[in-house]
């Protein structure tokens, strides 16, 4: 059941990833509409995946693993295209065997004022994961330190996290902090595993406007 969802979506990704090419082979004019055609088709994709997963209700009767690696499947596909509701409901009930799909759990903690189970759920994440599978959770935990003002707290964490870690992004934000460059605390370094969290947007890509045939 699984696999057949995730080949769902990994089939539409490859689809939007080829309409992006198309989109930033073309002129700069009309790319938000196109940007938006894109989003939808994503939904549909995600949305198409849920359909998959309600294959696996049956085999709930075999065991409770089943219906939470569901739900946690359930929960991830739901908060990609922003139904955080619906995504909240499935993470209670869910299995995360994922540094980002803590993450995620952690962020919605976060954005709800539940600060006392989002700092339980990062210790205990910083726990089962180390070395490199750590780095989202250190950055997620930095990032709502600095969001709250301390700063101080936030020099302390990634001062751990760039020894256990080594990552660079997480070095660079402690020397931004340490220096007094708050401002340019960024997680950004981290990519896809940052930006699926939907706290900060990528910048947009900058498509080059052809030159003409004759012009060249």
């Amino acid at each position: 059941m699984f696999l057949e969802a995730n080949q769902v979506v990994e089939q539409g990704d490859a689809v939007l990833r080829r309409k992006i090419n198309q989109l930033q082979n073309k002129l700069s004019g009309g790319g938000k509409g196109l940007q938006k055609q894109l989003e939808k088709e994503q939904i549909d994709t995600v949305h198409q995946a849920l359909t998959v997963l309600d294959r696996a209700r049956p085999f709930y009767r075999w065991g409770l693993f089943v219906e939470r690696q569901t739900n946690t499947k359930r929960a991830e596909l739901h908060y990609q295209i922003k139904e955080f509701d619906e995504a909240d409901k499935y993470f209670r009930k869910s299995l995360v065997l994922h540094p980002v799909t803590l993450a995620m759990k952690m962020t919605r903690l976060y954005q709800e004022g539940d600060w006392k189970a989002f700092e339980k759920a990062f210790r205990k994440g910083v726990r089962s994961y180390r070395d490199e599978h750590a780095v989202v959770l250190y950055a997620l935990y930095s990032w709502a330190l600095v969001q709250e003002n301390r700063v101080d707290d936030a020099i302390q964490v990634l001062a751990k996290a760039k020894d256990e870690t080594e990552d660079e992004v997480l070095k660079t934000n402690w020397e931004h902090l340490v220096n007094g460059r708050v401002r340019r605390f960024s997680n950004a370094g981290l990519g896809d595993d940052w930006y699926r969290l939907h706290l900060e947007a990528p910048k947009p890509v900058k498509m080059r406007q052809r030159t003409p045939g004759w012009m060249r």
